[in-house]
């Protein structure tokens, strides 16, 4: 008698963010792939209809935090990998009366998201899987400007987060890295008017002439996370076409 076919398992992510424009295309890019996806987000609306598990959470919170991987993997049986795109951003510059204070929250909501994120991923990723997880830093973390000084300064804070992370639990074969993307296009009609301006004048300074699509950034995240990339921890992949590469000149 014949053996009988071994099905291969599927593996299973958890997206933070998930109903941002770059949530929502690394959860298509990951059901694509074929993976099972639980996506989180604090106001998840509608994310991709249905086609996998929509948790509403504060991944600023350690409750929620373990809260979702478990959720996680009581719905699919386990957890091989974890996506953490949740942050907030909007901080003033240093100069303006009352900014500091602001910054304190900014800063300790966007560290702490990744690092309870890490923490949480970390105790719930299968044994037997190809465990990893992927944080976004943006080019924020590796560049400044004048002002939104809190959200920069948590941004290079996340970079040596996942750096140390990495180290830390490299032993048990998990690895840890950091995406800084560019400035995505983001795809709401609605978008203020003041905000597309920008889009278009900042996309001046990009070698590559244009804002990143969510969905190109999502292929280099599925990269990240998946076995293709097995030798790959500790380092902070920029994609953001040429941005960081650049002097600042503009031809």
């Amino acid at each position: 008698m014949a053996a009988e076919a071994v099905k291969p398992r599927t593996p299973v992510a958890m997206v933070t963010g998930g109903n941002s424009p770059l949530g929502r295309a690394v959860i298509a890019r990951l059901l694509a792939n074929g993976y099972a996806v639980a996506g989180i987000d604090d106001n998840p609306t509608d994310l991709l209809g249905g086609q996998h598990l929509v948790l509403v959470g504060d991944m600023g919170t350690e409750h929620d935090s373990r809260l979702a991987i478990s959720q996680t993997i009581n719905t699919f049986g386990r957890l091989d990998s974890a996506v953490l795109l949740a942050d907030i951003g909007g901080s003033r510059a240093l100069n303006v009366p009352g900014t500091v204070a602001e910054g304190e929250h900014l800063l300790a909501r966007n560290l702490n998201s990744i690092a309870l994120g890490i923490q949480a991923a970390v105790e719930g990723l299968s044994l037997d899987g190809h465990r990893s997880i992927v944080a976004t830093a943006s080019v924020a973390g590796l560049l400044a400007d004048p002002g939104n000084w809190a959200y920069h300064a948590s941004k290079i804070a996340m970079i040596d987060l996942v750096r140390s992370s990495a180290l830390t639990y490299a032993a048990r074969g998990i690895r840890v890295n950091n995406v800084a993307s560019g400035l995505v296009r983001a795809d709401d009609p609605n978008e203020n008017p003041v905000a597309q301006t920008f889009g278009r004048d900042f996309s001046r300074r990009i070698p590559l002439c244009r804002l990143a699509e969510p969905a190109e950034i999502a292929e280099v995240i599925a990269f990240l996370i998946s076995p293709a990339a097995s030798y790959v921890t500790g380092t902070t992949l920029a994609v953001d076409g040429g941005l960081t590469a650049s002097a600042g000149l503009v031809f």
